[in-house]
């Protein structure tokens, strides 16, 4: 049975929040709007701090003072980040079920912990990546999907509805008046806290690396995929178009003036493109269908033959195709399309651009291939973005 209505803290209780709510604001400055704007539901019993998604954040004062001021205002930033990077919204996105939340519960946990962990906070027993051999300095959908190849430990107290996880038993429902931060106000707290994190690191300070690569992601500039699939592939081509090439096979025009000197002729070159498709088993039919459409547009768009790599965990034959229906798909195994670029850095001529079409759960090589441009278009919101050198990378979301 949820409850309806906060219950007001005792004097006491609220004394020692407000210095709570103070130290935490000291401890990371450009998280001090986001910190005061958390509404305290004193929750006795309850053992520890949770959130919901209206940045309600349950507390156990009891426990509270066990831990001391440092190690709560530490806690209390825990829970703020987790609304701030809107992990119940991202939650959804990356497919989150009642199975799964919590293991999404942990990989948020750990995504956090990590930055507050490095930045010196006294975190009572956290929850780091080296505790789930994790990698440090990932990301939470990063983490979850590695926890999810892999039995994972539950934890024994989730977060809340707040941090994409089960909703709490403490949590007060949603019907109740008492609604705490609405989206629009939490968007806007979002932002101002964006640009506190980015004039920070604009001041030489030191910041958590997760928490700047979330605000660099959230105050970028929002501009179309499809103008920066174009650039991204055209950039590369307009370099080859209208470059000339040596070659015997066709005569100079000036021999005639020269016959005792002979010399090569000289043939435009033509800008060779290779598409690899992920044809992998966690390519959903909607992501296919948005590969295959992608693949028509850059055949209408270059108006010449392309050659077509399918690959899951293997490359088939390149397929050298002018229209769409000349394209066979197979495959539905595993998934590494690093096969599929050494594949096709080994056609000849070489490509000047290596197209990606996937879902981006794969292993990415450390770099692009000599002499080719590999852009990586990836078809969803919840995968990581590759990093490997010369691998452009552009974000097209599911449809």
């Amino acid at each position: 049975m949820t409850a309806t209505r906060t219950v007001p803290m005792a004097p006491a209780d609220a004394e020692f929040f407000a210095a709570v709510r103070l130290r935490a604001a000291r401890m990371q400055p450009y998280l001090a709007s986001a910190v005061f704007s958390l509404i305290p539901v004193p929750v006795p019993g309850y053992g520890t701090f949770g959130v919901d998604r209206w940045w309600r954040v349950y507390v156990d004062m009891d426990r509270a003072r066990e831990w001391g001021v440092e190690a709560t205002a530490a806690v209390l930033l825990h829970e703020a980040h987790h609304v701030l990077r809107d992990h119940h919204r991202r939650a959804d996105r990356a497919g989150v079920t009642d199975t799964t939340h919590r293991r999404w519960n942990l990989a948020a946990d750990a995504a956090i912990n990590d930055d507050l962990v490095a930045d010196g906070l006294p975190l009572p027993d956290p929850v780091l990546p080296s505790t789930l051999a994790l990698d440090p300095g990932g990301v939470e959908e990063t983490y979850f999907r590695h926890l999810g190849e892999r039995d994972a430990v539950d934890p024994p107290v989730g977060c809340g509805s707040g941090s994409g996880g089960e909703r709490l038993p403490v949590e007060l429902d949603d019907d109740t008046d008492e609604r705490g931060v609405d989206d629009v106000d939490a968007n806007a707290i979002r932002r101002g806290v964006a640009h506190e994190v980015t004039a920070t690191q604009a001041q030489g300070l030191r910041m958590s690396p997760g928490l700047a690569l979330w605000a660099q992601t959230l105050l970028a500039p929002q501009v179309s995929w499809r103008h920066l699939l174009r650039s991204a592939v055209g950039r590369p081509l307009r370099g080859v178009y209208g470059r000339r090439r040596p070659t015997w096979q066709r005569p100079d025009r000036r021999s005639d003036s020269r016959p005792d000197f002979p010399s090569p002729g000289a043939r435009r070159e033509r800008p060779e493109v290779a598409v690899i498709v992920d044809t992998s088993a966690s390519m959903s039919k909607r992501a296919l269908d948005a590969a295959v459409t992608e693949l028509d547009d850059l055949l209408r768009r270059l108006g010449a033959e392309i050659t077509v790599i399918v690959c899951d965990q293997s490359a088939v034959t390149p397929q050298r195709i002018r229209r769409l229906g000349q394209l066979r798909l197979t495959g539905g195994g595993g998934t590494d399309l690093r096969i599929g670029i050494a594949a096709a850095a080994e056609l000849r001529p070489t490509p000047t651009v290596i197209v990606v079409l996937t879902d981006g759960w794969t292993p990415w090589p450390h770099a692009a291939p000599a002499r080719s441009c590999v852009v990586a278009v990836v078809i969803s919101d919840r995968a990581a973005l590759p990093t490997g050198d010369g691998i452009v990378a552009i974000r097209i979301d599911e449809p």
